[in-house]
């Protein structure tokens, strides 16, 4: 199979070569120069046409495989990573686990986007969804004393939310926001307290959604994240 033929721009001997090479790698794939899956030249190929050394331009491709961007096969060589939201957001959930500060900006983006979907949702849902959604969240009283199925029981609650808001840009971003909330979630609910007041929150909001009320359904977010947001900051580590 005959491979594409990429162009590497060559780099100016000056600064931080490493990065430089880094920064080149991550835009030709965000152009889509590389995509998801390609195997990139051998080093001494590659090195030679960024013009860099070849242990400058190792340390980049280990920066770049630490980020989940590349990935080396062993006996193949180096290739794009899959390039998957969930793989791409590992390094930051690791920040958010380690970083108080990283994960109350992540809530501000969250609460600001999730009150935007309960307002549209309480105007777009259909009353087969609020039915269903209502006896959905019925059942999280029976996953309450577990850890794993009420976090995948939450997650489906905003989820659901996110498809009868029937916003599909403003559900894009809000699963981009969601995918680094993982870590947070499981902070969170360690607590049963935190569990019993998020349930409690649904309860809540599927009545404001009955109700129609988009006012209430965007106020019921907010305080239902800022619930959230004060368990994780109860646990987080400074």
């Amino acid at each position: 199979m005959q491979e594409t033929v990429v162009e590497f721009q060559t780099l100016q001997r000056s600064g931080a070569v490493a990065n430089q090479a880094l920064e080149i790698i991550k835009q030709m794939i965000v152009r889509g120069e590389l995509t998801a899956g390609q195997r990139l030249p051998a080093q001494r190929d590659l090195a030679a046409r960024l013009g860099v050394s070849r242990p400058s331009l190792r340390e980049a491709i280990r920066a770049l495989i630490a980020l989940n961007i590349l990935e080396s096969r062993h006996g193949e060589g180096t290739f794009v990573s899959s390039l998957e939201p969930e793989l791409l957001a590992e390094p930051i959930d690791f920040l958010l686990q380690v970083n108080s500060t990283a994960l109350v900006a992540l809530f501000e983006a969250r609460r600001a986007l999730e009150a935007a979907v309960a307002s549209l949702a309480a105007e777009r849902a259909t009353d087969l969804e609020l039915a269903q959604l209502e006896d959905f969240v019925k059942l999280g009283r029976s996953k309450l004393d577990d850890l794993d199925a009420f976090i995948e029981h939450d997650v489906e609650f905003h989820g659901r939310l996110r498809a009868a808001a029937r916003s599909p840009i403003l559900s894009s971003l809000l699963a981009s926001v969601n995918t680094l909330s993982n870590a947070s979630r499981r902070q969170t609910a360690r607590s049963a307290a935190t569990r019993a007041r998020a349930l409690a929150d649904h309860e809540a909001m599927v009545r404001v959604l009955k109700a129609r009320n988009p006012q209430a359904a965007h106020q019921a977010m907010v305080e239902h994240l800022q619930h959230v947001l004060e368990g994780l900051t109860d646990v987080a580590p400074a």
